[in-house]
This record gives C-alpha cells, structure tokens and sequence, in this order.
C-alpha cells in the first residue's frame, strides 16, 4: 500500500488479489505484500487475509511497523541521492508490483504508471508535484524493464509524451472483483442512511478531477425546472490537492436550494454493494481516469450507466449495454441525460442483469489473470541489477 488517501490503490491491488485466486492452484503466484503504510490497518488485514499472499503478520505488529518505516526511510534516499540505490538490500527473486519509480534497481520491477492526468489538468497540481511526476515517469520511460498501463488509451498518451523510451510497455486492464453480499439487504442500507426509494449513485472520492461540480450544476439546472433528482454520493471527502473543494461544493447546493443529495463519506464495502445494486443508475462524471473502478463495479453488477464521454471510459464501456455518455464537464448536456432518462429509470436489484453481467465478469477475469501472469513472466525475464 503506498497512500492512504488514494483509497482506489487498494481497491486495485484487492482486485488483483481476488482475480489471481481464480487460477488453477498450480498456475497460481505466490504472492508476498509489502507496504509503506502501515500493515495493520483493516485495509491491509482484508488483503492480507487472501490464500495466495504468503506472508499474514499475525504477532508481528511492531515489527511490521518497523519495517515499513525503514522502507519508506530507504526508498526516500534512494529518490534524492541515486548513487545509493545499489546498495539496496532488498534484491530478493520475484517479480514487484506496482512499482511507482526507480529507487530501487536491484529488483525486477513491474513499473505502473495509472495516469497521465498531471499532463491535461496541471492545474490541480502544485508545481512541485508536477516536476516530481515528471523526473519520476522520465525516468521510468528510461529504465530496463516493463510498464504496466491501465488502458489503451493510457499507452496512447504515454507514447505521446515519452516518444523515445527503453521500458516496454504492456496494457493490462483491472476486472471488478465485488460479489453480491446476500447477508447484507439493500433495505437495511437504505433505512440506516435514511435514503429515498430511487436515487442515482456516484462512488467517487471528492477530488477536483472527479467533477461532481458537474453533476451538482446540472441539479441545479434541474432544480430550476422543476425536477429534483436525488443523488447519494460515497468517498473520502476530502481532496488533499483541493482542501476547501467539498465545502464549496456543499455551499454551492445549498446556495441554490438542491437539496435531495446525501453525502454518506466512506462506508462499507458491503454496503457499498448494495447502493449499486439498489441505484436507478450510476453516474461517473470523472474528467480523468487511468482505468475507472466505478464503471468496473457498476458493469460487474449490471448496473445502467451514466458516464463522461472521456476515452477511457469509452474504451471501458464497449459492447456494454444500458450506457449513456454525455460531454465531460458539460452540466447542461449531463441536465438533459438525466432528464429524459430519470422517468424510465427503475431501482434496482435487477436479478437477471446480475446474473448476466456477473457471468460475464468471471470470464473476463479469468482471461484477465492470465494476461496478468504472461507479462509477470516477462518480466522476469529481465536480469537484476542492471543500472537504470
């Protein structure tokens, strides 16, 4: 785990975990989970808990503690003085991943790059991040080794911008790994929240990119006609980039009298589940994504769709059906979307599109995991050791 308020890091790396344990035992990795935070959180102690990770900490707390400290401490140096990088200690068989940067050589690193967002919206970036994302991918364009890349449109935007590169690109796209929960009822959900009967659902956390302004200005624009739409939204509301953007976000509905929006923070996944299950639809208005874990969810569970028309989230949304697109950061075309759409929109669960999409999403993550272990097998191929 690399940071805690990047919380679609563990949902990928969970992902990962649950679509590798669908190999036949004897195709299956063995897998062994270091952390730079902390490996006692719950987070780390579900993904801890699958069979195919090697290592569970159970009784050792402190150490594990420890050597996350240290961990971090060297890949720090290792960032700011690289002549130090080859004295790593940490050369052990295998393959790492996902690796962020080239502060340790002497490993046969996966890179991972999620996105290039940095490049189309630098405004939503200090200038200081800006050039640590960019020494960082410069130097991972010019390591030895493979790249992972979330989608096609990601690889495109790589060669764009790296057009003269030693590492080896290779696309591999994350499979939702959510399961209906029939312990948990979508009913109990809704009384606890105290939500109404129909409802659209964005997942997202409250980061600027996310563009729920979008969405919000649309109500509004609603609101002034007379409709009123009710949106539950989940996440982390709180942008690390952006510090006051939720707030704003919250005095602009009440300063236009949209009311029917309930923030419900981070809950749950199980009842996160359920919300999916429950929503008339999804609604993915995001200006970036490297590869959208909302439209993996809302696809796994067969879920309708409302989603910006940015292109991954056409790649993503291929040969799906029950999908509407409108322009990105448009509110007045997302206004009308969900205008014509909201009256023949019905809650869910829809069992039958369930049963369908989940079928479906077990194929793809079987041929998923195979894909995954393929370029793992690549990169094994290359030595250790060999300066970047």
């Amino acid at each position: 785990m690399e940071d805690a308020n990047w919380l679609g890091g563990s949902v990928y790396i969970e992902n990962l975990l649950s679509t590798l344990s669908l190999l036949p035992e004897t195709s299956q990795p063995k897998v062994e989970l270091l952390f730079l935070s902390s490996p006692n959180s719950p987070t780390a102690r579900r993904l801890l808990s699958y069979p195919i990770v090697q290592n569970n900490g159970d009784g050792l707390d402190l150490l594990n503690e420890m050597v996350v400290i240290m961990r971090g401490f060297y890949r720090r140096i290792g960032m700011r003085f690289p002549c130090l990088r080859y004295l790593s200690f940490s050369a052990r068989k295998g393959v790492y991943f996902p690796v962020f940067d080239i502060s340790q050589p002497r490993r046969r690193n996966l890179y991972w790059i999620p996105d290039f967002q940095h490049h189309y919206l630098p405004e939503l970036f200090s200038a200081s991040d800006l050039e640590r994302r960019n020494h960082r991918y410069e130097r991972i364009a010019q390591a030895e080794g493979i790249l992972l890349l979330s989608s096609q449109s990601a690889l495109k935007d790589f060669r764009r911008f790296y057009p003269n590169v030693s590492v080896e690109p290779r696309v591999w796209s994350f499979c939702s790994s959510v399961k209906v929960d029939d312990s948990e009822s979508y009913h109990s959900v809704l009384e606890k929240y105290s939500l109404p009967a129909k409802f659209l659902y964005v997942a997202n956390q409250f980061w600027m990119h996310k563009d729920h302004n979008t969405l919000f200005e649309s109500l509004r624009l609603l609101h002034e006609k007379g409709i009123d739409v009710p949106v539950v939204c989940t996440g982390k509301e709180e942008d690390p980039r952006n510090p006051e953007y939720f707030s704003s976000l919250c005095e602009k509905l009440a300063r236009h009298s949209v009311k029917q929006v309930f923030f419900l923070g981070i809950i749950p996944r199980s009842e996160q589940i359920q919300l999916y299950r429950f929503a008339a639809a999804v609604v993915q208005p995001s200006q970036f994504e490297g590869w959208s874990t909302v439209i993996e969810d809302a696809k796994a569970l067969g879920r309708p769709i409302i989603a910006s028309s940015i292109d991954v989230h056409k790649e993503q949304l291929q040969w799906v059906e029950n999908v509407h697109l409108f322009r990105a950061s448009d509110p007045v075309h997302l206004s009308e979307c969900i205008e014509v759409l909201w009256p023949d929109l019905t809650s869910g669960p829809d069992m039958g599109a369930e049963k369908l999409a989940a079928k479906r999403n077990d194929i793809r993550r079987i041929e998923s995991a195979k894909a995954f272990m393929v370029i793992v097998e690549e990169a094994m191929t290359y030595p250790q050791c060999r300066k970047t």
